[in-house]
């Protein structure tokens, strides 16, 4: 019998390997992923067992070999022959967007028939993940997106996925995702689903269901991995550490060393430099800095109440962060006053919004959204600065409140540019708001500037389309 441990295996684990899509709308999940697979090859190498094996391929266009539709460096075929030369269970971390065709999927389903002799079968592990889909977290289920921003949408007939995953016994990995009826067995459910939504799309007349975890534990056997905590759930609302708190992404040798992994790679993701140095960065005549913080008033009153008792809830540790990045903001400006008392170059603003509730409706436009089109139109700024966390109410922290329609409506006739800096510790830049910065001819600060973690393609530049009122 295997050991589901780092210690003492009695049998030789599969290998392991992993495909990463690089592809803009995958965001924060690249530089996440990057650290924690060097983290986690340095735990395997401490105890003698062989690196997982990793590729990266922007895309995931897939056709049969030699394909002129579809070429060999946009052919995601062609590097999962290259994987399944050593690997013998490839985890594709994707959003699934590309060009694919059943030829395509034929020629993966080929190759995961082709087992050497002497090996395990080849498994195919789809986690199908991208950032606007976590930020979205069960918000979907009320507002789907669009078909084309969903590939595995029931309405999309991805049945073709799940079939192909199937041979071996693979998996499709997907948080508030709803598989076909007749294909579940091929979908790595949760521990457990308290949403009544979810459930009842699903066919379930309860608040929470529980489901069997064999998939996990086949999974550690065969791996000597876990590839997700004991009882654990989908997220909810998206902020970065909560994400760290409540999800796995990459499979760990153990709890403890689970725990240490996120530690470490929580504390770099949330590096940045200082709020000065993104200013110097900033090419312009007069720059309007923004800070623009949102929060629920009798939350941060408890935790004020906390004094020196320890943090312990994702909530507590929001308020947390929040209080020593206000800090942080307030000491630039004190900082900066007191370097130039008279400086015209900068505009600073500091727009604090306390709530009465989390399902407060958010203002609109909001004092946020005002005090960027004042510095825009009235005071004649040529950029602005808006470090912010993004949340004014509408849902629990991580709902992203600002109106992005009315925020290239408050800069673009002035032709202001726009840059946001989000710490991590808030979240992540929403694409339709990166992509909207980049229109202006401004951009988004994400990290360190020197982190080549962060190196990816970036989306295209793009104001955000205005809602058509119904007649």
């Amino acid at each position: 019998m295997m050991a589901t441990g780092l210690v003492g295996q009695e049998a030789t684990p599969a290998q392991l390997g992993v495909l990463l899509d690089v592809s803009a709308e995958m965001g924060f999940l690249v530089p996440q992923v990057r650290k924690e697979l060097r983290i986690l090859n340095r735990q395997l190498a401490e105890v003698g067992r062989p690196p997982v094996i990793v590729k990266e391929m922007e895309g995931a266009s897939l056709d049969q070999e030699a394909s002129t539709a579809v070429g060999a460096r946009r052919n995601v075929l062609y590097r999962l022959k290259a994987l399944y030369e050593t690997a013998d269970t490839v985890l594709w971390i994707t959003s699934l967007r590309g060009e694919q065709s059943p030829r395509g999927i034929f020629a993966v389903e080929t190759l995961l028939g082709e087992t050497p002799e002497e090996r395990p079968t080849r498994q195919l592990l789809i986690r199908n993940v991208w950032q606007d889909q976590v930020l979205a977290g069960p918000s979907w289920l009320i507002r789907p997106p669009s078909l084309n921003s969903d590939p595995l949408d029931l309405r999309n007939r991805p049945e073709e996925w799940y079939r192909l995953v199937g041979v071996g016994g693979g998996l499709i990995l997907r948080s508030w995702q709803l598989p076909p009826q007749d294909l579940r067995g091929s979908f790595g459910f949760p521990y457990r689903i308290g949403s009544r939504d979810y459930l009842k799309r699903a066919g379930y007349e309860s608040a929470e269901a529980f489901f069997d975890q064999k998939w996990s534990q086949e999974l550690t056997a065969r791996h000597g991995l876990r590839f997700q905590r004991e009882k654990e759930e989908w997220p909810g609302s998206f902020t970065g550490r909560r994400w760290f708190l409540d999800s796995t992404l990459l499979p760990f040798p153990d709890e403890d060393k689970r725990v240490q992994r996120n530690a470490e790679v929580l504390e770099d993701m949330c590096g940045r430099q200082s709020i000065e140095l993104d200013l110097s960065s900033i090419e312009s005549e007069k720059l309007g800095v923004v800070f623009g913080i949102g929060y629920v008033d009798r939350d941060l009153k408890h935790f004020q109440a906390l004094k020196d008792k320890p943090v312990r809830s994702w909530r507590d540790w929001y308020l947390a962060d929040l209080a020593r990045i206000g800090s942080e903001c307030a000491n630039h400006i004190a900082a900066a006053k007191l370097a130039d008392p008279n400086s015209t170059h900068r505009i600073y603003s500091t727009e604090a919004v306390a709530i009465d509730t989390k399902g407060q409706k958010p203002e609109v436009p909001g004092p946020v959204i005002r005090r960027v089109a004042e510095m825009a139109r009235e005071e004649r700024t040529d950029a602005i600065y808006l470090f912010t966390n993004g949340y004014f109410g509408g849902g629990d922290y991580g709902t992203w409140s600002l109106d992005f329609p009315l925020l290239a409506l408050a800069i673009r006739e002035a032709g202001t540019r726009l840059y946001v800096r989000i710490p991590f510790e808030f979240g992540a830049v929403p694409t339709e708001l990166a992509r909207l910065a980049m229109a202006s001819g401004g951009g988004v600060f994400r990290g360190r500037i020197s982190d080549p973690d962060w190196e990816m393609p970036l989306a295209p530049p793009a104001w955000p389309e205005v809602p058509v009122a119904e007649p």
